[in-house]
């Protein structure tokens, strides 16, 4: 049973999030560290975390049996070796580097620790995939024919607002909307289709904000089996919140999952709802990780399969150039 927690780069944005969830769950964050030691000590501060510079100092004195590991993009070997020469446990915040290269040398240094690693894939704990892979094992989901992946998220100005600047910087984040967010599109397709993915045509733009990172993408992706689908991602929702929309049609049903609800439309004309809970998206993750180690179960998300999606949205950064 996990019950010491502690932070790899705390100076991400999610890591409020996940001090929330972990309070709601009863498990203490015993330490943080980060390599920016100014922005580490903040984050730290603002949340009540107990900071030390030195991660490995940290983690001696924290004594956690689980980690987040947070990294900023160019930072991910750096971040990752403390955990990796105390062989901690850990879930790890995407896209693991850079750019694919960089990704799955991440995660092959992962993998060859022998640890258990789990992506921090959040899109893979919604309901959409609950139904679909029960549909498929009763032999009634079909055909996939086609799907659309879209996360819309708000201005790009919300990240210098949260102290990580850095990510509108590509040569520190890799990218913008597509590195950060399509990459949920992305996996979702490789885990409906299979791996022979092929990028058949992408756009991006960047020049309602002017930044060196795109604000908007988009890709058109097919599969050997004849399954399309488009990927949205975009740092242009007006307001706060986002628009989010998983579709998936099949001969045997057509799935639609919003931020508030999951329809299914069935051949006889059937229609099931299911209410989304208005959680934070990481809680189902944290807690099927925690669930998973503690069981002895594989990630659901290996660090691998982080990789694989990782590699394919630079397909679709080569396709838009």
């Amino acid at each position: 049973m996990v019950s010491r927690i502690a932070f790899l780069g705390v100076a991400h944005w999610h890591a409020p999030i996940y001090v929330g969830i972990l309070k709601t769950l009863g498990i203490p964050v015993l330490g943080a560290s980060d390599p920016d030691r100014e922005a580490g000590a903040a984050q730290a501060a603002r949340l009540g975390l107990p900071f030390e510079a030195d991660a490995g100092a940290m983690l001696d004195k924290a004594k956690p049996d689980f980690l987040i590991v947070m990294p900023r993009h160019d930072r991910v070997p750096e971040t990752l070796k403390p955990a990796l020469d105390r062989r901690l446990p850990m879930l790890v915040e995407k896209p693991l580097g850079l750019n694919g290269n960089e990704a799955r040398a991440a995660a092959r240094l992962i993998e060859a620790s022998g640890i258990w690693a789990t992506a921090a894939m959040t899109v893979r704990h919604n309901a959409i995939w609950r139904h679909l892979d029960s549909m498929r094992k009763a032999g009634t989901l079909g055909t996939v024919m086609h799907a659309h992946f879209r996360i819309v998220n708000g201005p790009p100005r919300r990240y210098p607002d949260w102290g990580v600047g850095w990510m509108l910087e590509p040569e520190k984040s890799g990218g913008g909307a597509l590195r950060n967010l399509g990459i949920h599109g992305a996996d979702a397709f490789l885990k409906l289709a299979g791996p022979k993915v092929e990028v058949r045509a992408a756009s991006l733009t960047r020049h309602a904000y002017g930044l060196a990172v795109e604000e908007f993408a988009t890709g058109l992706l097919a599969s050997p089996s004849g399954a399309v689908a488009t990927i949205e991602a975009g740092y242009s929702y007006a307001a706060g919140g986002g628009d989010f929309e998983w579709r998936i049609a099949a001969t045997g049903a057509y799935l639609l999952e919003t931020a508030a609800q999951l329809t299914i439309r069935l051949p006889d004309g059937q229609i099931l709802t299911e209410e989304i809970p208005k959680i934070p998206v990481q809680q189902p993750m944290v807690v099927a990780a925690l669930a998973d180690v503690a069981a002895g179960r594989p990630p659901a998300c290996s660090v691998s399969e982080c990789a694989d999606a990782v590699e394919l949205c630079d397909r679709i950064y080569a396709a838009a150039r």
